[in-house]
């Protein structure tokens, strides 16, 4: 079980926070700054901090896309999808052991 967590650990979804970023995207595709950090309750400047790590690692993609006023969105990247999947396992495989 310590391997798998330690797995874990190194995956830019280890954290909590980023680890529910990916969560959220996962069936959504793609959603707003706005409306993320609505969702999970963080500040402009947290989600921010835990967007950019997760850009940085190819997890999520963020760009401006204008209507009335220009809103940022974020999306999960195809290697994003292949992470979170990985974590997942990862964690069954944590609950499967006594």
């Amino acid at each position: 079980m310590i391997d798998e967590l330690t797995r874990l650990s190194k995956s830019p979804l280890g954290n909590p926070t980023r680890l529910a970023i990916a969560l959220y995207l996962l069936p959504r595709e793609r959603t707003t700054f706005s409306s993320l950090r609505k969702a999970l309750k963080l500040t402009p400047g947290n989600l921010e901090f835990h967007l950019k790590a997760l850009e940085e690692a190819g997890i999520i993609r963020t760009y401006y896309g204008f209507g009335k006023r220009p809103r940022k969105f974020v999306e999960i990247t195809e290697e994003g999808v292949e992470e979170l999947e990985e974590v997942m396992r990862i964690l069954r495989e944590v609950i499967g052991h006594d």
